[in-house]
């Protein structure tokens, strides 16, 4: 869910800001989506949603003035980072729509930072300290708690969530090897090219009958243009702060998380899952740490 600050990471505030905004206007997203999802299938509101989710896209595009650039020489590796992502958010509604709670469905796709360190060695060749074992150690922990496995209330359902996960960092992986060279409009474009021709089929083929009831394309659209906007805020965050003053941030969507189910579907989450939501957030909060740029010896404090 990170991202890789630009050159001009100068206004921590406005990062933070923008983060929040982002998370928050995600997490209303999901809401809508798993109220739509009771009379819509998954992949039709996946591909409807994308009409919407270009907008914001294209605007993109045109302020950077990144046409040119979607003649890009990594087109392959654009196209897998896409339907890694369309597969993450998939995977991520399934378990959303399948009785999992809103929490807990949220929280189990924030291992994705887990992921990327546990596989960094093998993808990127990267070092892995000390503190990131220790923050990844940390967050599988907080799995185990919330999710129970062997007990009776283990539910099966949860392995979508950390499906979700492991397809975001394998995503994330792929971003990091395109390098910063690739304009961010240019990557979004290929991600919502993808959301749109991955879930064509599915949705006009193999989805069944749609039943819309008054109100439901208009909050399609909201939602397209959410995912879009919340995209752009994503990217804008982590040019205005370093990724660790901006990453811890992302956690709000936990506290959206466990106050939309509550509000929406009566859904307090039991002890186990507050204490392994926790320690997801806590070994996350320590990779964050652990990857933070360390100041040269003798470097004056800000």
């Amino acid at each position: 869910m990170t991202g890789t600050p630009g050159r001009d990471a100068t206004s921590p505030l406005l990062g933070i800001l923008c983060i929040t905004a982002a998370m928050t206007l995600l997490t209303v997203s999901d809401a809508i989506v798993r109220g739509l999802t009771d009379r819509l299938p998954i992949m039709a509101v996946v591909f409807l949603r994308s009409f919407v989710a270009v907008l914001p896209v294209l605007v993109m595009l045109h302020v950077q003035r990144a046409w040119l650039g979607l003649r890009t020489p990594r087109l392959a590796a654009q196209l897998a980072r896409g339907a890694l992502i369309i597969a993450s958010y998939t995977l991520y509604l399934k378990g959303l729509t399948s009785g999992l709670s809103f929490a807990l469905a949220v929280a189990l796709v924030f291992t994705s930072p887990l992921f990327v360190a546990l596989l960094s060695p093998i993808a990127l060749g990267e070092r892995v300290t000390a503190r990131r074992w220790l923050g990844t150690i940390i967050g599988f922990a907080g799995v185990l708690v919330a999710l129970q496995p062997g007990v009776g209330s283990f539910q099966v359902v949860s392995l979508y969530c950390l499906g979700s996960g492991l397809c975001y960092a394998c995503s994330s992986l792929l971003a990091r090897r395109l390098g910063a060279n690739e304009p961010t409009s240019v990557t979004s474009f290929y991600t919502w090219l993808m959301f749109f021709l991955g879930s064509m089929p599915f949705a006009l083929i193999g989805s069944g009958s749609w039943s819309f009831q008054d109100g439901d394309l208009g909050l399609l659209a909201v939602v397209g243009l959410i995912a879009g906007s919340a995209h752009f805020l994503i990217i804008a965050a982590y040019r205005h702060a370093a990724a660790a003053v901006v990453a811890p941030f992302e956690y709000v969507a936990m506290l959206w998380g466990t106050l939309f189910g509550f509000l929406f579907w009566d859904e307090v989450p039991g002890l186990a899952n507050v204490a392994g939501i926790g320690l997801i957030i806590a070994g996350g909060l320590v990779i964050v740490y652990a990857e933070r740029p360390r100041r040269p010896a003798g470097a004056a404090a800000d």
